[in-house]
């Protein structure tokens, strides 16, 4: 078995919040499809750095993508709650 990392607890620990999210947002999901773009696949994981500023950082592969956006740290709090 492997040693764990911090990417894989990450990416398991965002699944599991991203399916509890989901519940909360489900009619609004299913009224607005989203369309990933062109050659985009894989786990993404996003998590909230700071709620104050609206940032959060997405991990992509094996990118880190610093995003600022308050009102999706915004919906993702209330979507948690």
């Amino acid at each position: 078995m492997s040693e764990p990392t911090r990417r894989g607890f990450l990416t398991i620990a965002g699944a599991g919040a991203a399916a509890a999210g989901l519940a909360g947002v489900a009619p609004a999901a299913t009224a607005a499809p989203v369309r990933a773009p062109a050659g985009a696949s894989g786990p993404l994981v996003a998590y909230v750095t700071d709620m104050q500023r609206g940032e959060l950082t997405l991990m992509v592969g094996e990118r880190e993508v610093v995003v600022h956006d308050r009102d999706l740290t915004g919906r993702l709090a209330r979507a948690a709650h």
